[in-house]
C-alpha cells in the first residue's frame, strides 16, 4: 500500500497577478511617502539641537503613513485620514518643535529640492493606484460618458508652449536659491513661487487657446483683463528696486 504525498501547489497566474498588483499599489503610496519623510522630517528630528518630542512626532508620522497605506484598500476613509492628514499633522509638529532645523540659513539647497520632489511624489502616490490589466472603466461605480473629441487637431505649438512655460517656472524657482541673505531669502522664494504659478497658468491658457478663433475684444475689456497683470508687474518692479537700494 503506497502512501500518497502531497506537493505544495504553486499559486495560479491570477493569484500571482493579484499579489503583484497589491504590492505595487502599496509601494506606490509607501515608497514616495517614506522618501519624503526621510528627506525632510528625519533631518529636522535628528538635528542638533533637537527636542525629544520631535523624534516622537516623527515616528508617529511614519507610523501613520504605514498604517494608512495598509488599511486604505479596505477602509479608504481611515486610510486617507491616517496616511495623509495624520502624516501631514505629525510632520508639521516635528518642524514646529524644531524650528531651528528649518531655518533658511541652515537649509541645504540640494536636500530642500529633494524634499520638494519627495512631497510631490507623495501627493501623486495617493491618487488611484495603477495596476496592470485594470482599467478605470472596469470599476462598477465608474460613471461612463461619451468620449470627448478635441475641438481642433493637435499641433506642435501646444506641447511646445507648455514646455516653455514649465522651463520658465523652473527657472524662477532655481534662481531664487541664489539668495544668500536669510532676511530676504524667504521673500524672494515667495515672489519666485508666485511668478512660477503665473507662468504656468499663462502658458496653459495660451496652449488651450491654440487653434481657436480669436475675436476682437472692446478696449475697456482688454484693459480690465490686463490690469491685474500690470499691477503685479509694477509690484515686482518696486520690490526689485527696493531690494537693490537696500543692499
Amino acid at each position: 500500500m503506497t502512501e500518497s504525498t502531497t506537493q505544495p501547489t504553486a499559486p495560479s497566474p491570477a493569484r500571482r497577478s493579484q499579489i503583484l498588483g497589491y504590492l505595487f499599489a502599496v509601494g506606490q503610496i509607501l515608497v514616495p511617502g517614506a522618501y519624503a519623510w526621510a528627506v525632510s522630517v528625519v533631518p529636522a528630528a535628528t538635528s542638533l539641537p533637537s527636542h525629544p518630542w520631535g523624534r516622537v512626532t516623527a515616528l508617529l508620522a511614519f507610523s501613520s503613513l504605514v498604517g494608512g497605506t495598509f488599511v486604505h484598500k479596505d477602509r479608504p476613509r481611515l486610510g486617507y485620514a491616517l496616511g495623509i492628514w495624520c502624516f501631514l499633522a505629525f510632520s508639521s509638529m516635528t518642524w514646529l518643535i524644531n524650528l531651528d532645523a528649518i531655518r533658511v540659513d541652515r537649509l541645504d539647497p540640494v536636500r530642500a529640492s529633494a524634499a520638494s520632489v519627495g512631497w510631490l511624489l507623495f501627493s501623486l502616490g495617493w491618487g488611484t493606484p495603477w495596476r496592470a490589466g485594470v482599467h478605470p472603466e472596469d470599476n462598477p461605480r465608474a460613471q461612463l460618458h461619451p468620449k470627448l473629441e478635441p475641438r481642433q487637431p493637435a499641433t506642435l505649438r501646444t506641447p511646445l508652449t507648455v514646455a516653455i512655460g514649465a522651463c520658465g517656472a523652473a527657472a524662477c524657482l532655481l534662481l531664487a536659491w541664489r539668495a544668500t541673505e536669510p532676511d530676504r531669502a524667504l521673500m524672494i522664494h515667495g515672489v519666485a513661487l508666485g511668478c512660477a504659478v503665473a507662468i504656468v497658468s499663462a502658458s496653459a491658457s495660451s496652449a488651450v487657446a491654440q487653434g481657436q478663433k480669436r475675436g476682437t475684444l472692446p478696449p475697456r475689456q482688454r484693459v480690465a483683463f490686463a490690469l491685474p497683470w500690470l499691477m503685479a508687474l509694477v509690484a515686482l518692479v518696486i520690490i526689485a528696486i527696493a531690494w537693490t537700494v537696500a543692499r
